[in-house]
């Protein structure tokens, strides 16, 4: 099944900065209380929330192929 991208719903900023999650969200995203996630502020004005694991599980992923393109460099020199 492919994914794509959903719209969750909107949500406000209370009196103390705090964000709540719409549910369907935490839901479809399997986050749970106690959960880090990762803010990031774009340059056109867009903020991005990760999950601090997935995005681990990214790097891990992204180092593994930058490694094996280091192989083929070395290999071609």
């Amino acid at each position: 099944m492919k994914k794509t991208d959903t719209f969750f719903g909107s949500t406000t900023i209370g009196k103390k900065g705090q964000v709540v999650v719409p549910m369907e969200t935490r839901r479809a995203m399997r986050w749970k209380e106690g959960d880090k996630l990762l803010v990031f502020g774009l340059s056109n004005g867009v903020v991005v929330v990760t999950k601090l694991d997935k995005l681990k599980e990214f790097a891990s992923h992204l180092e593994k192929k930058i490694n094996k393109v280091r192989q083929y460099i070395k290999k071609a020199n």
